[in-house]
């Protein structure tokens, strides 16, 4: 009974410090693994991952990942294989908001994910994630 009382004191205690991110760098190093893992195409994992910093229930984030494992033949029959990616640049709306935008470089044309992050008092969360194929709105 000791051990369980112990185990979920430290499940508590371990949700009370997960969920939020102390500065725009991790955010921004976060988005940076999460890329990795999308141009690997292990979009569960990187999903799985944003969880922790997602105020959105579970079913949601995975509602999502299911709809980009659907789309996703659709988009490498169309545009190639991935050949990379590429930070294009930050936005930000004050001190509560920072959005950053990638770009998933396929053989014949790109999309681009926008990762969008909330700090509604001292810790960053994440927002949104989007992923679109056209780009007119990132041209300056």
């Amino acid at each position: 009974m000791k051990h369980t009382l112990m185990a979920i004191i430290a499940i508590i205690s371990l949700q009370a410090h997960a969920g939020a991110f102390s500065s725009m760098k991790e955010t921004r190093a976060f988005t940076d693994k999460t890329m990795d893992l999308f141009v690997q195409e292990k979009f569960a994992k990187g999903l799985n991952a944003a969880k922790a910093y997602w105020p959105l229930p579970s079913v949601e984030i995975d509602g999502l990942t299911n709809k980009i494992k659907q789309q996703w033949p659709i988009i490498v029959q169309r545009f190639g294989r991935t050949i990379g990616k590429e930070f294009i640049r930050s936005e930000k709306i004050g001190k509560s908001f920072i959005r950053y935008y990638y770009l998933h470089k396929f053989q014949n044309h790109a999309i681009y994910w926008r990762f969008d992050f909330y700090k509604p008092q001292d810790k960053w969360m994440i927002n949104s994630i989007v992923y679109l194929d056209n780009l007119d709105m990132l041209y300056e």
